[in-house]
């Protein structure tokens, strides 16, 4: 999804600089959007016969309507979050305008210290194969005409600056209205030189935005603070010691990613952690699903308004919670287990071949026959105010 995201944003830019006729860039554009939306819709796409609800009672129409409005929720806010990203520039007229600065450097230690803000922009982490680094911050303005363009561009500061002090420390800072996206380059370990070859470079990260998203991709990291408004958070291939990530309008994800500690948080957007692994996580929205496959110690994971999907691997404790929306659970039948399910409207469903017992419709505990005395193992607490429990 993101490079489809990338791909559309090349392709206006290469509208704006008369690159590709304006038939091109509609035709171009409708085949990106489609292909975007139906990633989209299958991303995390629950079985066919989990959607085949029937109406047998009240409880049945209460998780359809939850269902239906968490969809609405999720494209309402995937929308807002879209105009607010293009809204720095919206209100001039005129095409629009770009200019690249480029920052480049090498590393004295395999300690870095990253301190990167923009006010509307997004900002883009990643590992390449070069012994040094390299910032790309580009500016864009839109104007009537490239003088005047220009000139807004020269206005536009940018402040750059690599310490040296016993420790590498970047930190670059964008300010204004106008839209300031920074990408950066750089070796996830060291290559010789001054560092000892084939060690690993370890990055603490501090990235704050307010109408921005953020990716970090194949990078070690230790502390990682990440701030957003209106933006979506993903990592992909990144081993993080301490790791907070927030943003209000927008979805987080982890892929392939390994935290020692996590705590993610979104207000309106949907959790997704795909073959995310660690110690302990803490995965809150208030209005979005949660999905995972994952491998944590301990994690909770809690929503207000949305549907919680996990599959837990080997040993962990978690703790899952939702409001209005439904709980499905895949169990792995190679490690012991241990669920207790609560719903206070809805039922609890568990597979035939799992050793359940029920306590009416909206209690029930499954428990494997080995999971007292084994070392490896899963237990799960989930309850849910409003919504059914599923457990496969």
């Amino acid at each position: 999804m993101d490079r489809y995201e990338k791909m559309l944003r090349d392709l206006e830019e290469m509208k704006n600089k008369e690159e590709i006729s304006e038939q091109t860039y509609e035709e171009m554009k409708k085949k990106y959007e489609e292909k975007l939306k139906e990633l989209e819709d299958s991303y995390f796409e629950e079985d066919e016969t989990e959607l085949e609800l029937e109406l047998e009672d009240l409880e049945d129409l209460g998780e359809k309507i939850t269902m239906k409005v968490e969809k609405a929720v999720s494209n309402a806010m995937d929308k807002v979050h879209t105009m607010m990203s293009e809204m720095p520039g919206s209100f001039d007229p005129g095409r629009t305008y770009t200019t690249d600065e480029v920052y480049e450097g090498e590393f004295d230690t395999d300690q870095i210290h990253i301190d990167f803000s923009t006010i509307n922009g997004h900002i883009d982490l990643k590992k390449w194969n070069q012994d040094t680094y390299k910032v790309v911050v580009t500016k864009k303005v839109r104007s009537l005409s490239e003088e005047r363009a220009q000139k807004k561009l020269e206005k536009m500061k940018v402040e750059f600056e690599h310490q040296k002090n016993g420790k590498d420390v970047l930190e670059l800072h964008a300010g204004g209205n106008t839209t300031v996206d920074i990408t950066g380059y750089f070796p996830a370990v060291a290559k010789g030189g001054l560092l000892s070859k084939d060690q690993p470079i370890h990055y603490d990260l501090k990235l704050k935005s307010v109408n921005g998203h953020f990716s970090v991709i194949g990078l070690h990291a230790g502390d990682t603070k990440l701030e957003t408004v209106n933006g979506r958070i993903g990592l992909e291939k990144v081993n993080a010691r301490d790791l907070d990530a927030e943003t209000m309008n927008g979805r987080i994800f982890l892929e392939d990613t390994e935290v020692e500690r996590g705590s993610i948080s979104t207000e309106n957007g949907r959790l997704e952690l795909l073959n995310a692994r660690g110690n302990t996580m803490t995965a809150s929205t208030e209005n979005g699903s949660v999905r995972g496959k994952v491998s944590f110690h301990h994690a909770e994971l809690t929503t207000e308004n949305g549907s919680i999907r996990i599959s837990p691997k080997e040993k962990g404790e978690y703790t899952l919670v939702t409001e209005n929306g439904s709980i499905r659970i895949d169990l792995d039948r190679t490690v012991p287990y241990y669920v207790e399910a609560k719903t206070a409207m809805g039922r609890i469903k568990a597979a035939s071949d799992l050793d359940a017992t029920f306590k009416g419709k909206r209690y029930a505990t499954v428990q494997h026959e080995d999971f007292e005395g084994a070392e490896q193992r899963i237990s799960i607490d989930a309850e849910t105010d409003m919504g059914s429990v599923k457990i496969y």
